[in-house]
């Protein structure tokens, strides 16, 4: 994902997006919310969706030195926002490694060494947001905390300005579990989980018609497939999926995570679920709030896709079981799910006559969101206009 850009004109601030992606180029062109702003400037600065790997590295030799420097100047950029990534990492030890990896860097990390050397700032800022308080051993993380002396390698983060979190509990979790400093971090809330800005997502997102097209009454389970490394039982989801299309009163519509290849169904699973007519199947091109918005109940073990449902005031079922008990996430001390301990449990509550949003912590929306929609984006407004004018 390439940099946000952020520059001052005329005391106003105008937002340059900048992407390298041609689809998030086009989409980001129908975004209303981009639509509508006054301030907002939209770049496609290359276009490689659909180029083999060794003409995008040729396109990147477009914004070596001169050109970016150029594109700084002209847009005078005063602040360089990120989603998360790697900062600045240790290069090569080889003149030619070193050479070739300044020479082909993506652009943004190109924008990330132009803002160093000209002393602006930089921002990395969360591409989503978690519910887990404790880190997730996956296979690739336990590899990764053993080649480095029981810690994840993040020393580079500390290259950024500020290094921004949604919660303190995930700063804390990261913090704690990897060789980042802390200095740079802060927590702003969550820009994109918060009840202002899901208000303004859900009034312009248009319903799904996959949901409810043949309910007839029947409950709309909306069901997101986990992301099956998160130490999740896959056979044992399969069964609750198996169990809940022979329930008559349910219709469910599937939906696997936008990393497909993440929580995606082998042919055979999809065959023998397609076997009842109380299921669908939802492309991942399908957006998700348009699914939600139409659903009754949304079903969910480890994507955070689970606090829109919250906010909207949408019963959230978690079964619990089907993920490994070494797991731990803010549902467990705050509520705001309804966790089930077994398929049996999960199916009888989906079918209790009516399911009603599971109660939850009055300090919930503080600690999760950072506190109400206006004051998160108030938040980061203000921080990134004190950080571009100091």
């Amino acid at each position: 994902m390439a940099p946000i850009v952020y520059s001052l004109v005329n005391t106003e601030f105008q937002l340059v997006l900048v992407t390298n992606n041609s689809q998030v180029y086009k989409s980001a062109k129908r975004a209303w919310w981009l639509r509508d702003s006054h301030n907002v400037k939209l770049v496609g600065a290359i276009s490689t969706a659909e180029l083999g790997n060794v003409r995008e590295k040729l396109l990147r030799l477009q914004w070596i030195g001169w050109r970016t420097a150029s594109f700084f100047s002209r847009h005078n950029v005063r602040l360089v926002v990120f989603e998360w990534r790697e900062g600045q990492s240790v290069l090569p030890r080889t003149a030619l490694r070193r050479f070739m990896v300044k020479l082909f860097s993506d652009l943004p990390t190109r924008f990330k060494e132009f803002a160093d050397v000209s002393l602006i700032p930089t921002v990395a800022v969360p591409h989503g947001h978690t519910a887990l308080t404790s880190l997730v051993r996956t296979r690739h993380v336990v590899e990764v905390l053993e080649r480095n002396d029981g810690k994840l390698p993040f020393a580079d983060r500390d290259s950024f300005t500020r290094y921004v979190f949604a919660s303190a509990y995930h700063r804390e979790k990261m913090v704690q579990s990897s060789t980042m400093s802390g200095e740079n971090v802060r927590v702003w809330g969550s820009a994109r989980y918060n009840r202002k800005w899901v208000e303004l997502l859900y009034t312009n997102t248009a319903t799904s018609s996959l949901i409810g097209h043949n309910s007839h009454g029947k409950r709309r389970i909306l069901f997101f497939l986990p992301k099956w490394f998160n130490l999740v039982d896959r056979a044992g989801t399969i069964d609750l999926l198996n169990e809940i299309t022979k329930l008559s009163s349910i219709e469910m519509t599937i939906r696997a995570h936008a990393r497909s290849g993440d929580s995606g169904l082998s042919d055979n699973e999809m065959s023998h679920l397609l076997g009842n007519g109380t299921v669908t199947f939802a492309s991942t091109s399908i957006p998700s709030p348009s699914l939600i918005k139409e659903c009754d109940v949304l079903v969910d073990v480890d994507s955070s896709i689970a606090f829109d449902a919250v906010l909207l005031n949408k019963p959230y079922v978690r079964p619990r079981y089907l993920q490994d008990a070494s797991v731990r996430t803010i549902w467990d001390e705050l509520g705001g799910a309804h966790q089930t301990d077994s398929c049996e449990a999960t199916v009888a509550l989906l079918t209790q006559t009516t399911l009603q949003p599971a109660p939850r912590d009055a300090t919930f929306d503080d600690v999760v969101f950072g506190g109400s929609g206006e004051i998160v984006l108030n938040r980061y407004r203000d921080e990134l206009r004190a950080l571009a004018n100091r």
